[in-house]
């Protein structure tokens, strides 16, 4: 439904985006009261969101998975206005600390071991069906309950669950695999 609505949307057709807008409501809703505002601030979001779509499509022909930029753009939008209402504008400058090199250091290893289990992950996700990889996604990086993934994707908690338990043995099967095949390479040298 997205990808299409998206593709026709960009094209120029108002009820595409009459569709995305009904299809990913609740969506975006569900995710703005999970991350804790209420929910006349994420409707307000939410508009906000897709008006600025609205006027700015013709510099978003990049997107490909709108779903993802949905909800990034959402999460943006919320804490821009927690930010105003909030008119943080305070810098506590005993809070700054002095980094030696060694911390330096440090950050950098840590971000590039951080990048490469995102990839490790990104990987596994690839061999997912799309399902699969929607709850995956659902709940580990939106924190979504079982229930909640359920309700959004009009299934049965259990079902949820067990694909969810599935997806994790696909992914944790896929890295096995690798690191066999890995190893087995570098005996030859």
């Amino acid at each position: 439904m997205g990808a299409n609505s998206w593709q026709e949307f960009l094209q120029g057709d108002e009820a595409a985006f009459s569709k995305l807008y009904c299809g990913y409501f609740n969506e975006l809703f569900a995710y703005g009261l999970k991350i804790g505002f209420d929910e006349e601030v994420c409707k307000d979001a939410i508009q906000d969101v897709f008006y600025k779509i609205f006027i700015s499509r013709k510099q978003l022909t990049y997107i490909r998975n709108i779903e993802s930029y949905l909800l990034h753009c959402l999460k943006n939008r919320l804490f821009d206005i927690h930010n105003v209402e909030s008119k943080i504008n305070y810098i506590n400058y005993n809070d700054i600390l002095l980094e030696d090199e060694n911390s330096v250091v440090e950050k950098i290893i840590e971000k590039e071991s951080e990048l490469l289990l995102k990839d490790s992950i990104k990987q596994s996700m690839s061999i997912l069906p799309p399902k699969q990889r929607k709850i995956i996604y659902f709940h580990y990086r939106l924190n979504l309950s079982f229930d909640e993934i359920a309700a959004l994707l009009e299934m049965k908690p259990d079902a949820v669950k067990k694909s969810a338990y599935r997806a994790l043995q696909k992914m944790k099967e896929s890295r096995q695999l690798k690191n066999t095949l890995f190893s087995f390479f570098l005996s030859f040298f």
